[in-house]
């Protein structure tokens, strides 16, 4: 039989093998007493990702890691489910999601989100069988970048690291792009993209409108991945966009590299400009939301003074 529980001070020296270099793991391990120490905050209040661990005895056979993507829309992000090889189809991986589920979903967390593999069928068995449906896929394109001469932006734009100030648009940017059925899911909240510390915006300088949006994240220094986003009806800048974030920020670092772009099957722009611009697609991941309805509260009854007419619930 086995447990679920928050981790202890020891378990981060037993976790460091299982994470194989993880890139959470890090963080999680240099912030070790605020991780344990944010198990008594509300979880929309918490600064880090929550991980619990599957524990028979004072072994870690399992762990399930979380993060809040949106506290407005009571949205939390499962970022990993890891099972010792030796113990997996045992059933503890669908313990750790259900609990998560169970404990999350009884404070009032409403969504929950992960991205799967496309072709890693038994996570997506497993997460099929603890009622998560597909909202998106999630595709990759990748180019290996050389030494070339790009067009830029003209001087009617501005580029620039993002700040505190944009952050009321970003969110609204990227809702403007996510169909408005998918909005309560996958919207994500300026917490989210506070988070984000090499991220850039896009200005119209005549309108003072920020209309775009990247991040860009070096996992290694020839290996970039970039997220984007671009107000509707501004779209015909993707390219551009794009284009001057490699001549201006990754060239100036490096003579080649290879660059992957991610980019939702709702955001068609996008997508059709990387394939026209010789991308091509590596992976392909499924978006997967679990909603959890949560009950009306009942209000206290009310007694209706003689002669007046009763309340009505609302």
């Amino acid at each position: 039989m086995f447990k679920i529980r928050t981790p202890q001070i020891s378990d981060f020296s037993k976790l460091e093998p299982l994470f194989q270099n993880h890139p959470l793991f890090s963080s999680l391990n240099a912030n070790k007493f605020i991780c344990i120490a944010q198990t008594i905050i509300p979880y929309n209040f918490r600064v880090m990702p929550s991980i619990h661990l599957a524990v028979e005895k004072e072994k870690i056979l399992g762990f399930i890691i979380l993060s809040s993507v949106s506290p407005s829309n009571n949205a939390w992000q499962i970022d990993d489910v890891y099972i010792q090889e030796e113990v997996r189809k045992h059933g503890i991986g669908e313990e750790l999601v259900r609990y998560a589920i169970s404990v999350y979903g009884g404070y009032g967390i409403e969504h929950f989100l992960v991205e799967v593999d496309s072709q890693n069928f038994p996570a997506l068995s497993l997460f099929h069988q603890c009622g998560f449906r597909r909202y998106a896929k999630v595709h990759f394109y990748q180019k290996e970048m050389g030494a070339e001469a790009l067009p830029v932006l003209g001087n009617e734009f501005i580029i620039r690291p993002q700040l505190n100030i944009d952050l009321n648009d970003i969110e609204k940017l990227e809702l403007s792009i996510i169909p408005p059925d998918l909005r309560p899911a996958l919207g994500r909240s300026k917490k989210y993209f506070k988070s984000k510390k090499d991220a850039l915006v896009l200005i119209d300088k005549s309108r003072k409108l920020l209309i775009g949006w990247a991040q860009i994240d070096c996992i290694k220094d020839n290996d970039c991945l970039i997220e984007m986003l671009i107000s509707p009806g501004w779209t015909h800048l993707y390219k551009p966009f794009l284009d001057t974030i490699i001549s201006e920020r990754l060239l100036s670092k490096t003579n080649s590299f290879k660059l992957t772009i991610k980019a939702t099957d709702y955001n068609t722009d996008l997508s059709n400009i990387l394939t026209e611009s010789k991308f091509l697609p590596v992976e392909v991941k499924e978006l997967l939301v679990r909603t959890v309805w949560q009950k009306a509260k009942e209000k206290s009854k009310q007694s209706a003074n003689v002669g007046a007419p009763s309340i009505a619930p609302t």
